[in-house]
Parts: C-alpha cells; structure tokens; sequence
C-alpha cells in the first residue's frame, strides 16, 4: 500500500506546520503549503516539502497545488486552516469596523472557500478526504471575538454543506474543532469562553496537534475514516462535550 499524500494550507496562525511534521512522523508524504506570515522561522526538517502561495484567490491555489503535485504527487488528503492574525484582537462588537470585519471574518471564510475549490480540483475523479481544523469557538461564542467566533461556524456550515456536495462522488469533508490554546499560543492570554464546570477539561489538557490530532487526520483519510463526512469531531480533551 503506498503511504498518503497530504497537502496542509495554512492562512494565518502556523496550524499546519505541526500537523505536516505529525503526518510525515507516520509515514506520509506531505507538502505544506503556506501563506508565509509565520513560516520564516519554521524547521519542518528534510520530510516536508514547503511552499509559500497566496490565499487570494483559486486560481492562485491550484497553481500552488499543481507545484506540490510536481514535489510530493498528487494528493489523497488535503487539510486546511484559515485564521487571520486579525481575528485574534479582542474588541467590543460595537467597536467591530467594516474593515476589521473583512480582515478577520471575510478572510477566513474566502481562503477555507478558495482552498475547498482548488481541493476538488485536485481530488476530483479520484476521490479522497478533506478536513479543516480550527478552534472550538464556534460551539460556544467569545464576547470579545465576533469575527473570529463567525468565521470559524462559517467555516463550519460550509464543510457540511461541501460534504453534502460532494459524498457521492468520492470525497469527504470534515471539520476537527480544537481546543484554542493548544492550536496556538497566540490565543494565550485571549477573553475565550470558561466552562464553569468543577471539572474544566476532561483530559486535563488541550490535544497536541503532531502527536494527537493528526493521527485522527490520517484515519480520516484511510479507508475505514472515509465512511465519516459532514462531521464535527471535537478535539479539545473534553473541554466542550456538544454534538
């Protein structure tokens, strides 16, 4: 059996690149493709092949994916994320600017919309699994993150609506809805949601993105995980137990 080819995007915070070097641990083959605003300082090591690309439009994706295609083959599983920095300033909602707004909101919704295309692209007529990861802020809402809280269930609605598009024709789409903190540090520090429950997290701790989360990526890309579609698999340790 030939190992996986995983294409990672990352827009904004540097979800991805952990996710790569987890993927590749395993034995896959992998290219991260990313937008470069927090690449510079990443060593992904000799398993990982690297590309800096745009978000800003499909065309400017599948050129990218057609570069990755050419370094590591095409691809059986494409895994996407899409946070802007902007998205991660605290504000009131009526202090929320139009242009705030499309920074943090529109972005994010345009870059998973872009990748998902040029995804189907790459997939089409051979099938395989899409999954985007992002926070759990969806399941619960952040006071002072209204774009970011927006996108991220836009993000959401429009896995469940691709996977609908798309099931009969080989390919799945799934969401994996982590716990903040351990996606990034950038949200240390942030006014997220607090479970008043005497028990916070049921693992006690956010899942690691190498070790923990992407090994359930790669289940969703094998034969048994692509019976799933359409879904929200939670991943946060137990910090939110919702459908």
């Amino acid at each position: 059996m030939h190992p996986a080819t995983t294409f990672v995007l990352s827009h904004g915070l540097d979800i991805g690149s952990p996710i790569a070097t987890g993927l590749a641990a395993r034995g896959g083959r992998v290219a991260w493709l990313s937008d470069g605003s927090e690449a510079a300082a990443t060593d992904l090591g000799a398993t990982v092949a690297r590309l800096d690309v745009g978000f800003a439009s499909r065309a400017e994706l599948e050129q990218a994916f057609a570069a990755a295609q050419a370094r590591v083959g095409p691809p059986s599983q494409v895994v996407v994320s899409a946070i802007p920095r902007a998205g991660l300033r605290a504000q009131a909602i009526g202090s929320l600017a139009e242009d705030d707004w499309r920074a943090a909101c529109g972005a994010a919704m345009k870059s998973v919309l872009y990748a998902l295309q040029a995804a189907y692209t790459a997939l089409a007529g051979r099938g395989g699994s899409v999954v985007v990861v992002g926070p759990s802020l969806s399941l619960a809402g952040a006071a002072q993150l209204v774009a970011l809280s927006t996108a991220i269930e836009g993000q959401r609605g429009l896995v469940k609506s691709t996977a609908r598009q798309w099931g009969q024709r080989g390919i799945t789409v799934n969401w994996i809805a982590a716990a903040p903190r351990g996606l990034s540090p950038a949200f240390d520090g942030l006014p997220l949601p607090v479970k008043p429950d005497a028990v916070m997290v049921a693992l006690g701790r956010p899942l690691d993105l190498a070790s923990e989360i992407a090994p359930v990526i790669e289940f969703l890309g094998s034969a048994a995980g692509r019976v799933i579609t359409g879904a929200t698999l939670v991943l946060d340790g137990g910090e939110w137990m919702v459908p």
